[in-house]
């Protein structure tokens, strides 16, 4: 009975809310996934059952996302959610939710566990999608935005997803750059698009193609246009634009456990009640040569041993970062970056310099895990951080490239996703 009245107090508010919080809430770079919260911590996203993948899934299949997030403290919160259907670039697309969804575009998140046995307490919340009170009958990008007593500008967090209909091919490769002055140091990527099934009339102004570094989304992102049209072939092979730096192997550590010390982990104490977790000092590796070390591409993973449910059984802990160096930089600031901040640059990542040690240093409270990371300088004025000016830059490295591939339906005036692929550095090397 109250989630029926839950629903009906809903939808008599759908096209206020719609006008008021969707266009409010996206700024001119469009939707991004975003903590608001303070308190919201370990916000995750991927496909059931494959957590270091995209979040991503088939349209009318059986597969779903699996969504959640802590929220540190004993207290239960009403949190309800709402999905908002967006164009290639991530801005809203303008259609209305009975366009492409059956069910209830807002609904409540009703599950929730506390976590056992651990030193901070916290709530676990998750969410399937899509489940019994909505199924996506549009392709393309999405964005799940949780907010707090049934108020819609009240928002805690916003997550982006991605719905894929396949209609074409795609194959490809990294291979070396022609350039000479890159061929140590970056990657050249080039695939083609093969359609021929699939009707694309003109691919210049009808698709968008989106090209990524381990799914960056950062700036670093490039959007590509084809260099040759053929009887049902897209050709990408730009050999001046479509290069990156390599960038270097990320830094990771394993935080399982609190019983013992693996690599690059310093010391586990226990201060006054709280876990505090100093991590090796990094190095300047700009000019290190490249030395190959497994990692995960920047994607963190929630994991611990001695016990079973990592979800709410994983504690938490301070970990603090050093980064020695000679004096501190007066042209720009320097952050700890990787997945488990959303790529971003800001206070809660942002590492300061102390005099004393000689050394830049951050605290940043995590959750058990295997991390990935690296350290990267944001220059003042710029928008997008420099990885290389610490870690150096090296073709060798591993690295995922993401291709996401967009057709625009004039008919029905939005952008599906028709094609995804992930290319990888090492493959062909």
């Amino acid at each position: 009975m109250y989630k029926f009245l839950f629903r009906v107090f809903l939808i008599s508010h759908l096209c206020i809310s719609y006008c008021l919080s969707t266009f409010a809430s996206e700024d001119s770079s469009g939707y991004k996934s975003e903590i608001i919260k303070v308190s919201i911590h370990t916000v995750q996203c991927h496909p059931v059952g494959w957590e270091l993948s995209p979040p991503i899934v088939e349209l009318s299949s059986q597969n779903q996302l699996q969504f959640s997030f802590d929220e540190l403290g004993k207290d239960i919160q009403d949190y309800s959610y709402r999905i908002v259907h967006c164009n290639a670039d991530w801005k809203s697309s303008g259609l209305s939710e009975f366009d492409f969804l059956d069910g209830f575009s807002e609904n409540q998140i009703q599950d929730y566990e506390f976590s056992f046995n651990t030193n901070v307490d916290y709530v676990h919340y998750s969410l399937l999608l899509p489940n019994g009170d909505v199924k996506l009958k549009l392709s393309g990008n999405y964005i799940l935005e949780v907010y707090q007593d049934f108020d819609v500008e009240n928002i805690i967090l916003r997550q982006r997803f991605m719905i894929l209909d396949s209609k074409i091919e795609l194959k490809g490769k990294v291979k070396h750059p022609i350039d000479m002055d890159r061929r140590k140091t970056h990657q050249e990527v080039m695939f083609s698009i093969f359609h021929p099934n699939f009707l694309i009339d003109n691919p210049h102004s009808d698709l968008t193609v989106i090209l990524r570094q381990n799914d960056r989304s950062d700036g670093s992102q490039m959007k590509v246009t084809p260099i040759f049209i053929r009887k049902d072939e897209l050709v990408f092979d730009n050999n001046q634009e479509y290069v990156f730096p390599g960038n270097n192997e990320f830094h990771y550590f394993d935080l399982k456990s609190f019983r013992y010390q693996s690599i690059y982990i310093q010391s586990i104490e226990n201060l006054e009640g709280k876990t505090v977790v100093s991590l090796s000092p990094g190095k300047n590796r700009q000019f290190d040569p490249y030395i190959f070390r497994r990692d995960n591409n920047g994607i963190s993973v929630v994991s611990v041993d001695e016990r079973k449910e990592p979800t709410t059984e994983a504690d938490y802990a301070q970990v603090v970062f050093t980064l020695p160096f000679d004096n501190e930089l007066k042209h720009g600031q320097m952050y700890v970056y990787g997945a488990f901040n959303n790529w971003e640059c800001n206070e809660n990542n942002r590492m300061v310099y102390d005099h004393n040690l000689g050394s830049y240093q951050k605290s940043i409270y995590l959750k058990q895990g295997y991390y990935n990371y690296v350290y990267a300088l944001l220059e003042n004025g710029k928008d997008y951080p420099d990885v290389d000016y610490i870690e150096g830059s090296h073709w060798q490295t591993e690295n995922n490239y993401m291709i996401y591939v967009y057709y625009h339906d004039i008919e029905k005036n939005y952008d599906r996703l028709i094609g995804f692929k992930t290319l990888n550095s090492t493959k062909d090397f």
